[in-house]
Protein backbone atom coordinates (compact mmCIF):
# COMPACT_ATOMS: atom_id res chain seq x y z
CA UNK A 1 0.00 0.00 0.00
CA UNK A 2 1.48 3.37 -1.04
CA UNK A 3 1.40 6.61 0.95
CA UNK A 4 0.39 5.08 4.26
CA UNK A 5 0.57 8.58 5.78
CA UNK A 6 -2.80 9.21 4.14
CA UNK A 7 -4.51 6.73 6.50
CA UNK A 8 -6.53 8.23 9.32
CA UNK A 9 -6.64 6.63 12.77
CA UNK A 10 -9.64 4.44 12.00
CA UNK A 11 -8.24 3.18 8.68
CA UNK A 12 -4.78 2.62 10.15
CA UNK A 13 -6.24 0.62 13.04
CA UNK A 14 -8.24 -1.54 10.63
CA UNK A 15 -5.25 -2.13 8.33
CA UNK A 16 -3.02 -3.07 11.26
CA UNK A 17 -5.64 -5.45 12.64
CA UNK A 18 -6.00 -7.13 9.24
CA UNK A 19 -2.19 -7.42 8.97
CA UNK A 20 -2.35 -5.48 5.68
CA UNK A 21 0.34 -3.12 6.93
CA UNK A 22 2.87 -3.09 9.73
CA UNK A 23 3.46 -0.44 12.35
CA UNK A 24 7.03 -0.06 11.10
CA UNK A 25 5.74 0.73 7.61
CA UNK A 26 3.24 3.20 9.03
CA UNK A 27 5.85 4.97 11.16
CA UNK A 28 8.35 5.10 8.32
CA UNK A 29 5.70 6.62 6.07
CA UNK A 30 4.99 9.29 8.70
CA UNK A 31 8.70 10.04 9.05
CA UNK A 32 9.02 10.41 5.28
CA UNK A 33 5.99 12.72 5.21
CA UNK A 34 7.50 14.83 7.99
CA UNK A 35 10.72 15.17 6.02
CA UNK A 36 8.69 16.22 2.98
CA UNK A 37 6.43 18.76 4.73
CA UNK A 38 8.55 20.25 7.51
CA UNK A 39 10.41 22.74 5.29
CA UNK A 40 7.02 24.36 4.59
CA UNK A 41 5.07 23.99 7.86
CA UNK A 42 7.55 23.56 10.76
CA UNK A 43 5.07 21.66 12.94
CA UNK A 44 7.56 19.59 14.94
CA UNK A 45 9.75 20.63 17.86
CA UNK A 46 11.34 17.19 18.29
CA UNK A 47 11.29 13.91 16.34
CA UNK A 48 12.09 10.64 18.12
CA UNK A 49 12.87 8.48 15.08
CA UNK A 50 14.77 5.71 16.84
CA UNK A 51 12.34 5.44 19.74
CA UNK A 52 9.32 5.43 17.42
CA UNK A 53 10.72 2.70 15.20
CA UNK A 54 11.70 0.63 18.23
CA UNK A 55 8.14 0.88 19.57
CA UNK A 56 6.77 0.04 16.11
CA UNK A 57 8.91 -3.12 15.87
CA UNK A 58 7.64 -4.17 19.31
CA UNK A 59 4.05 -3.57 18.19
CA UNK A 60 4.51 -5.66 15.07
CA UNK A 61 5.97 -8.48 17.15
CA UNK A 62 2.90 -8.42 19.44
CA UNK A 63 0.61 -8.65 16.43
CA UNK A 64 2.62 -11.56 15.01
CA UNK A 65 1.99 -13.36 18.29
CA UNK A 66 -1.70 -12.42 18.15
CA UNK A 67 -1.34 -10.29 21.28
CA UNK A 68 -2.03 -6.63 20.37
CA UNK A 69 -2.53 -4.48 23.42
CA UNK A 70 -5.43 -2.48 21.99
CA UNK A 71 -6.98 -1.10 18.85
CA UNK A 72 -4.34 1.65 18.63
CA UNK A 73 -1.36 -0.67 19.11
CA UNK A 74 1.24 0.54 16.60
CA UNK A 75 -0.40 3.84 15.65
CA UNK A 76 1.91 6.88 15.93
CA UNK A 77 0.87 10.22 17.42
CA UNK A 78 2.50 13.58 18.07
CA UNK A 79 2.35 15.31 21.45
CA UNK A 80 2.16 19.04 22.15
CA UNK A 81 5.41 20.24 23.67
CA UNK A 82 3.97 21.08 27.08
CA UNK A 83 3.18 17.40 27.79
CA UNK A 84 5.98 15.19 29.06
CA UNK A 85 7.11 12.21 27.00
CA UNK A 86 9.80 9.98 28.47
CA UNK A 87 13.06 10.30 26.54
CA UNK A 88 12.10 13.62 24.89
CA UNK A 89 12.68 17.19 26.10
CA UNK A 90 9.74 19.40 27.13
CA UNK A 91 10.63 22.93 26.07
CA UNK A 92 7.15 24.47 25.78
CA UNK A 93 8.19 26.93 23.09
CA UNK A 94 10.19 28.93 25.64
CA UNK A 95 13.81 30.03 25.61
CA UNK A 96 13.76 29.47 29.37
CA UNK A 97 13.65 25.70 28.71
CA UNK A 98 15.80 25.63 25.56
CA UNK A 99 18.56 23.67 27.30
CA UNK A 100 16.28 21.10 28.91
CA UNK A 101 17.22 17.47 28.44
CA UNK A 102 14.94 14.44 28.06
CA UNK A 103 12.34 13.94 30.78
CA UNK A 104 12.28 10.67 32.67
CA UNK A 105 8.56 10.06 33.19
CA UNK A 106 5.60 10.14 30.80
CA UNK A 107 2.67 12.40 31.51
CA UNK A 108 -0.32 10.34 32.64
CA UNK A 109 -2.07 10.67 29.26
CA UNK A 110 1.07 9.66 27.37
CA UNK A 111 1.67 6.73 29.72
CA UNK A 112 -1.84 5.46 28.97
CA UNK A 113 -1.27 5.77 25.23
CA UNK A 114 2.07 3.98 25.47
CA UNK A 115 0.54 1.23 27.65
CA UNK A 116 -2.02 0.67 24.88
CA UNK A 117 0.82 0.00 22.43
CA UNK A 118 0.72 3.44 20.80
CA UNK A 119 3.86 4.91 19.26
CA UNK A 120 5.16 8.33 20.37
CA UNK A 121 6.55 9.99 17.27
CA UNK A 122 7.63 13.36 18.65
CA UNK A 123 6.70 16.74 20.11
CA UNK A 124 4.80 19.47 18.26
CA UNK A 125 5.37 23.22 18.45
CA UNK A 126 3.36 25.49 20.75
CA UNK A 127 3.14 29.13 21.70
CA UNK A 128 5.25 29.83 24.80
CA UNK A 129 3.86 27.76 27.67
CA UNK A 130 0.54 27.67 25.70
CA UNK A 131 -0.21 31.31 26.59
CA UNK A 132 -0.73 32.35 22.96
CA UNK A 133 2.06 34.92 22.96
CA UNK A 134 4.96 35.19 20.53
CA UNK A 135 5.13 33.47 17.16
CA UNK A 136 5.96 29.76 16.84
CA UNK A 137 7.64 28.69 13.59
CA UNK A 138 4.62 26.62 12.50
CA UNK A 139 2.84 27.84 9.38
CA UNK A 140 -0.67 27.40 8.00
CA UNK A 141 -0.32 24.76 5.26
CA UNK A 142 -2.99 26.37 3.09
CA UNK A 143 -1.55 29.89 3.31
CA UNK A 144 1.68 30.57 5.25
CA UNK A 145 0.70 34.24 5.65
CA UNK A 146 -2.34 33.28 7.74
CA UNK A 147 -2.91 32.19 11.33
CA UNK A 148 -2.42 28.45 11.86
CA UNK A 149 -4.30 28.05 15.14
CA UNK A 150 -4.08 28.45 18.91
CA UNK A 151 -1.39 27.11 21.19
CA UNK A 152 -1.78 23.51 19.95
CA UNK A 153 -0.66 24.94 16.63
CA UNK A 154 1.89 22.28 15.73
CA UNK A 155 -0.50 19.50 16.71
CA UNK A 156 -3.14 20.80 14.32
CA UNK A 157 -0.83 21.37 11.37
CA UNK A 158 0.93 18.01 11.78
CA UNK A 159 -2.38 16.16 11.34
CA UNK A 160 -3.59 18.48 8.58
CA UNK A 161 -0.62 17.66 6.32
CA UNK A 162 -0.75 13.93 7.06
CA UNK A 163 2.51 13.83 9.02
CA UNK A 164 0.80 11.77 11.74
CA UNK A 165 -2.73 10.31 12.12
CA UNK A 166 -3.46 12.14 15.40
CA UNK A 167 -1.93 14.36 18.04
CA UNK A 168 -2.49 15.41 21.62
CA UNK A 169 -3.07 19.07 22.45
CA UNK A 170 -4.00 21.11 25.49
CA UNK A 171 -6.94 23.49 25.84
CA UNK A 172 -7.26 26.29 28.41
CA UNK A 173 -9.60 28.52 26.42
CA UNK A 174 -9.97 26.77 23.09
CA UNK A 175 -6.45 25.73 22.11
CA UNK A 176 -7.49 22.30 20.79
CA UNK A 177 -10.70 23.44 19.13
CA UNK A 178 -9.17 26.59 17.63
CA UNK A 179 -6.44 24.83 15.55
CA UNK A 180 -8.92 22.07 14.72
CA UNK A 181 -11.20 24.69 13.18
CA UNK A 182 -8.41 26.54 11.37
CA UNK A 183 -6.99 23.31 9.92
CA UNK A 184 -10.24 21.52 9.06
CA UNK A 185 -9.92 18.81 11.75
CA UNK A 186 -11.88 17.35 14.64
CA UNK A 187 -10.54 18.31 18.06
CA UNK A 188 -12.17 17.61 21.41
CA UNK A 189 -11.73 19.16 24.84
CA UNK A 190 -12.93 16.32 27.06
CA UNK A 191 -15.11 16.50 30.15
CA UNK A 192 -13.13 17.59 33.19
CA UNK A 193 -11.54 14.54 34.80
CA UNK A 194 -11.75 12.27 31.77
CA UNK A 195 -8.08 12.79 30.84
CA UNK A 196 -5.46 13.50 33.50
CA UNK A 197 -3.31 16.61 33.06
CA UNK A 198 -0.62 15.23 35.37
CA UNK A 199 2.80 15.59 33.78
CA UNK A 200 1.94 18.61 31.63
CA UNK A 201 2.90 22.25 32.08
CA UNK A 202 -0.46 23.78 32.85
CA UNK A 203 -1.72 27.32 32.86
CA UNK A 204 -4.68 26.49 35.08
CA UNK A 205 -5.60 23.41 37.03
CA UNK A 206 -9.24 24.43 36.78
CA UNK A 207 -9.36 25.28 33.08
CA UNK A 208 -6.77 23.06 31.36
CA UNK A 209 -7.62 19.87 29.47
CA UNK A 210 -5.71 17.40 27.29
CA UNK A 211 -7.40 15.95 24.24
CA UNK A 212 -6.85 14.60 20.72
CA UNK A 213 -6.90 16.18 17.28
CA UNK A 214 -7.55 13.95 14.26
CA UNK A 215 -9.05 14.10 10.79
CA UNK A 216 -12.29 12.40 11.92
CA UNK A 217 -14.56 12.05 14.92
CA UNK A 218 -13.89 8.30 14.99
CA UNK A 219 -10.16 8.95 15.13
CA UNK A 220 -10.62 11.33 18.05
CA UNK A 221 -12.79 8.78 19.85
CA UNK A 222 -10.24 5.99 19.41
CA UNK A 223 -7.37 8.11 20.76
CA UNK A 224 -9.53 9.54 23.54
CA UNK A 225 -10.37 6.02 24.68
CA UNK A 226 -6.67 5.22 24.87
CA UNK A 227 -5.76 8.22 27.05
CA UNK A 228 -8.90 8.43 29.23
CA UNK A 229 -8.82 7.59 32.90
CA UNK A 230 -10.76 4.53 33.99
CA UNK A 231 -13.08 5.04 36.95
CA UNK A 232 -14.55 1.75 38.23
CA UNK A 233 -17.24 3.74 40.04
CA UNK A 234 -18.26 5.63 36.91
CA UNK A 235 -18.32 3.51 33.74
CA UNK A 236 -19.61 6.50 31.74
CA UNK A 237 -16.07 7.89 31.95
CA UNK A 238 -14.70 5.18 29.67
CA UNK A 239 -15.13 3.58 26.23
CA UNK A 240 -16.01 6.83 24.46
CA UNK A 241 -15.61 5.24 21.02
CA UNK A 242 -18.26 2.68 21.92
CA UNK A 243 -20.72 5.33 23.10
CA UNK A 244 -20.96 7.68 20.15
CA UNK A 245 -24.74 7.72 20.36
CA UNK A 246 -25.29 6.96 16.68
CA UNK A 247 -28.84 5.78 17.28
CA UNK A 248 -29.80 7.96 20.22
CA UNK A 249 -32.43 10.69 20.09
CA UNK A 250 -30.26 13.76 19.65
CA UNK A 251 -31.40 17.37 19.94
CA UNK A 252 -29.20 20.39 19.31
CA UNK A 253 -29.80 24.03 20.28
CA UNK A 254 -28.49 27.19 18.61
CA UNK A 255 -28.41 30.72 20.04
CA UNK A 256 -27.93 32.84 16.90
CA UNK A 257 -28.23 36.07 18.88
CA UNK A 258 -25.02 35.18 20.68
CA UNK A 259 -23.29 34.60 17.34
CA UNK A 260 -24.07 38.22 16.50
CA UNK A 261 -22.87 39.40 19.89
CA UNK A 262 -19.59 37.51 19.40
CA UNK A 263 -19.02 39.25 16.08
CA UNK A 264 -19.32 36.17 13.89
CA UNK A 265 -19.06 37.25 10.26
CA UNK A 266 -22.21 36.58 8.20
CA UNK A 267 -20.50 34.12 5.84
CA UNK A 268 -19.40 31.94 8.79
CA UNK A 269 -22.91 32.06 10.27
CA UNK A 270 -24.23 30.86 6.92
CA UNK A 271 -21.81 27.92 6.86
CA UNK A 272 -22.80 26.89 10.38
CA UNK A 273 -26.49 27.18 9.52
CA UNK A 274 -25.82 24.90 6.54
CA UNK A 275 -24.06 22.43 8.85
CA UNK A 276 -27.10 22.52 11.15
CA UNK A 277 -29.27 21.72 8.13
CA UNK A 278 -27.05 18.69 7.45
CA UNK A 279 -27.66 17.48 11.02
CA UNK A 280 -31.40 18.06 10.61
CA UNK A 281 -31.37 16.07 7.38
CA UNK A 282 -29.69 13.25 9.29
CA UNK A 283 -32.65 13.09 11.67
CA UNK A 284 -31.29 15.29 14.46
CA UNK A 285 -33.67 17.82 15.96
CA UNK A 286 -32.17 21.35 15.67
CA UNK A 287 -33.91 24.12 17.62
CA UNK A 288 -33.36 27.72 18.67
CA UNK A 289 -32.38 28.34 22.28
CA UNK A 290 -31.13 31.21 24.45
CA UNK A 291 -27.96 31.13 26.53
CA UNK A 292 -26.67 34.71 26.93
CA UNK A 293 -24.98 33.70 30.20
CA UNK A 294 -22.17 32.08 28.18
CA UNK A 295 -20.79 35.57 27.58
CA UNK A 296 -19.69 35.62 31.23
CA UNK A 297 -17.16 32.88 30.59
CA UNK A 298 -14.28 34.93 29.17
CA UNK A 299 -13.83 37.30 32.10
CA UNK A 300 -14.30 34.64 34.77
CA UNK A 301 -12.07 32.22 32.89
CA UNK A 302 -9.27 34.75 32.57
CA UNK A 303 -9.42 35.59 36.27
CA UNK A 304 -9.13 31.93 37.21
CA UNK A 305 -6.56 30.87 34.63
CA UNK A 306 -4.21 33.83 35.08
CA UNK A 307 -4.37 33.63 38.88
CA UNK A 308 -3.59 29.91 38.76
CA UNK A 309 -0.75 30.45 36.26
CA UNK A 310 1.18 32.27 38.98
CA UNK A 311 1.42 29.08 41.01
CA UNK A 312 2.60 27.11 37.97
CA UNK A 313 5.31 29.58 36.96
CA UNK A 314 6.53 31.24 40.14
CA UNK A 315 9.62 29.03 40.56
CA UNK A 316 10.52 29.10 36.87
CA UNK A 317 10.31 32.87 36.77
CA UNK A 318 12.60 33.13 39.77
CA UNK A 319 15.18 31.00 37.96
CA UNK A 320 14.96 32.58 34.52
CA UNK A 321 12.49 35.43 34.06
CA UNK A 322 14.59 36.77 31.18
CA UNK A 323 13.96 33.54 29.28
CA UNK A 324 10.23 34.31 29.11
CA UNK A 325 8.65 36.51 26.47
CA UNK A 326 7.70 39.86 27.96
CA UNK A 327 4.04 39.42 26.97
CA UNK A 328 3.90 36.06 28.77
CA UNK A 329 5.41 37.64 31.89
CA UNK A 330 2.79 40.39 31.76
CA UNK A 331 -0.01 37.82 31.68
CA UNK A 332 1.38 35.98 34.71
CA UNK A 333 2.00 39.27 36.54
CA UNK A 334 -1.61 40.24 35.88
CA UNK A 335 -2.66 37.03 37.58
CA UNK A 336 -0.51 37.89 40.59
CA UNK A 337 -2.35 41.23 40.99
CA UNK A 338 -5.79 39.66 41.27
CA UNK A 339 -7.38 39.76 44.72
CA UNK A 340 -8.88 36.77 46.55
CA UNK A 341 -12.26 38.48 46.21
CA UNK A 342 -11.84 38.67 42.41
CA UNK A 343 -10.98 34.99 42.23
CA UNK A 344 -13.80 33.95 44.55
CA UNK A 345 -16.29 35.85 42.38
CA UNK A 346 -14.92 34.16 39.24
CA UNK A 347 -15.43 30.73 40.80
CA UNK A 348 -18.97 31.67 41.78
CA UNK A 349 -19.60 32.59 38.15
CA UNK A 350 -18.04 29.27 37.09
CA UNK A 351 -20.46 27.28 39.21
CA UNK A 352 -23.46 29.43 38.27
CA UNK A 353 -22.69 29.20 34.55
CA UNK A 354 -22.48 25.43 34.61
CA UNK A 355 -25.77 25.24 36.49
CA UNK A 356 -27.38 27.60 33.98
CA UNK A 357 -26.13 25.72 30.90
CA UNK A 358 -27.07 22.34 32.31
CA UNK A 359 -30.52 23.53 33.42
CA UNK A 360 -31.30 24.93 29.95
CA UNK A 361 -30.06 21.76 28.27
CA UNK A 362 -32.06 19.59 30.64
CA UNK A 363 -35.25 21.66 30.34
CA UNK A 364 -35.08 21.71 26.54
CA UNK A 365 -33.82 18.15 26.14
CA UNK A 366 -30.63 19.27 24.40
CA UNK A 367 -27.68 17.00 23.68
CA UNK A 368 -25.46 19.92 22.65
CA UNK A 369 -25.24 23.64 21.95
CA UNK A 370 -24.15 24.36 18.37
CA UNK A 371 -22.24 27.47 17.27
CA UNK A 372 -19.31 28.56 15.11
CA UNK A 373 -15.94 27.60 16.59
CA UNK A 374 -14.34 30.90 15.57
CA UNK A 375 -15.89 34.18 14.39
CA UNK A 376 -14.04 34.17 11.06
CA UNK A 377 -11.71 31.98 8.99
CA UNK A 378 -7.97 32.20 9.61
CA UNK A 379 -6.87 35.86 9.47
CA UNK A 380 -3.59 37.12 8.13
CA UNK A 381 -0.78 37.04 10.68
CA UNK A 382 -0.01 40.72 10.11
CA UNK A 383 -3.59 41.54 11.16
CA UNK A 384 -3.64 39.43 14.33
CA UNK A 385 -4.11 40.98 17.78
CA UNK A 386 -2.97 39.12 20.91
CA UNK A 387 -5.00 41.09 23.48
CA UNK A 388 -7.05 38.68 25.57
CA UNK A 389 -10.02 40.97 26.11
CA UNK A 390 -10.33 42.39 22.60
CA UNK A 391 -13.91 41.96 21.41
CA UNK A 392 -13.92 44.29 18.45
CA UNK A 393 -11.96 42.26 15.93
CA UNK A 394 -12.52 38.80 14.52
CA UNK A 395 -8.72 38.60 14.14
CA UNK A 396 -7.97 38.67 17.86
CA UNK A 397 -7.10 36.09 20.47
CA UNK A 398 -9.78 37.61 22.68
CA UNK A 399 -12.56 36.98 20.16
CA UNK A 400 -11.67 33.29 20.01
CA UNK A 401 -11.47 32.96 23.79
CA UNK A 402 -14.79 34.70 24.18
CA UNK A 403 -16.54 32.01 22.15
CA UNK A 404 -14.77 28.95 23.53
CA UNK A 405 -14.07 29.61 27.23
CA UNK A 406 -17.41 28.35 28.55
CA UNK A 407 -16.39 24.71 28.11
CA UNK A 408 -13.14 25.20 30.03
CA UNK A 409 -14.77 27.23 32.78
CA UNK A 410 -17.59 24.75 33.38
CA UNK A 411 -15.67 21.54 32.67
CA UNK A 412 -18.21 20.48 30.05
CA UNK A 413 -16.98 18.68 26.91
CA UNK A 414 -16.75 20.52 23.60
CA UNK A 415 -15.41 19.84 20.14
CA UNK A 416 -14.86 21.46 16.78
CA UNK A 417 -15.63 19.62 13.55
CA UNK A 418 -15.31 20.84 9.93
CA UNK A 419 -18.29 22.70 8.50
CA UNK A 420 -17.00 23.79 5.12
CA UNK A 421 -14.68 26.47 3.77
CA UNK A 422 -14.69 30.15 2.85
CA UNK A 423 -12.27 31.14 0.10
CA UNK A 424 -10.39 27.90 0.76
CA UNK A 425 -10.13 28.50 4.52
CA UNK A 426 -11.83 25.96 6.84
CA UNK A 427 -14.75 26.86 9.08
CA UNK A 428 -15.41 24.89 12.25
CA UNK A 429 -18.70 23.92 13.87
CA UNK A 430 -18.55 23.93 17.68
CA UNK A 431 -20.55 21.57 19.89
CA UNK A 432 -20.78 22.08 23.66
CA UNK A 433 -22.13 19.03 25.43
CA UNK A 434 -23.40 17.60 28.69
CA UNK A 435 -20.97 16.54 31.39
CA UNK A 436 -19.63 13.10 30.46
CA UNK A 437 -21.40 13.41 27.13
CA UNK A 438 -18.16 13.20 25.14
CA UNK A 439 -19.45 10.21 23.21
CA UNK A 440 -22.63 12.06 22.28
CA UNK A 441 -20.63 14.96 20.84
CA UNK A 442 -18.45 12.59 18.84
CA UNK A 443 -21.59 10.84 17.64
CA UNK A 444 -23.00 14.13 16.40
CA UNK A 445 -19.73 14.90 14.63
CA UNK A 446 -19.72 11.44 13.03
CA UNK A 447 -23.28 11.89 11.84
CA UNK A 448 -22.36 15.22 10.26
CA UNK A 449 -19.16 14.04 8.58
CA UNK A 450 -20.89 10.95 7.17
CA UNK A 451 -22.96 13.27 4.98
CA UNK A 452 -20.73 16.31 4.46
CA UNK A 453 -17.78 16.19 2.01
CA UNK A 454 -15.19 17.97 4.10
CA UNK A 455 -13.02 15.01 5.10
CA UNK A 456 -12.00 14.72 1.45
CA UNK A 457 -10.09 18.00 1.96
CA UNK A 458 -7.41 16.16 4.01
CA UNK A 459 -4.50 15.67 4.05
CA UNK A 460 -3.36 19.04 2.77
CA UNK A 461 -0.43 19.57 0.44
CA UNK A 462 1.34 22.51 2.08
CA UNK A 463 1.96 25.72 0.20
CA UNK A 464 5.59 26.83 0.45
CA UNK A 465 6.53 30.41 1.22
Amino acid sequence: MNELWRLDVEAAAAALAAREISSVELVRSSLARIEETEPAVHAWAHIAKVGALTAAYASDERRRRGEPLSRIDGIPIGVKDVIDVEGMPTRAGSASLSGSGPVRIDAASVARYRASGGVLLGKTHTYEFAFGQGEPPTRNPRDPARYAGGSSIGSGVAVAVGAVPATLGTDTGGSIRNPASVNGLVGIKPSRGLVSTEGSITISGTMDAIGPLASSAAGCAIVLDAIAERDPHDPSFAAVAERTAEDANLRVGMDRRMWERWGVVPAVSERIAEAADVLAAAGIDVVETSLPATDLALTAGLLISLSESVRSHRDRLRRDAAGYLSDTRVMIATGALLTPRDIELAHRVRVALRVKIESVMRAEGLTAILSPTLPAPAPRLDAMASELTSNGSQASLGSALRMLSAANLTGLPALSTPAGTLDGRPVGMHLLGRMRGDGELLGLARRHESISPWRAELPVEPVSV
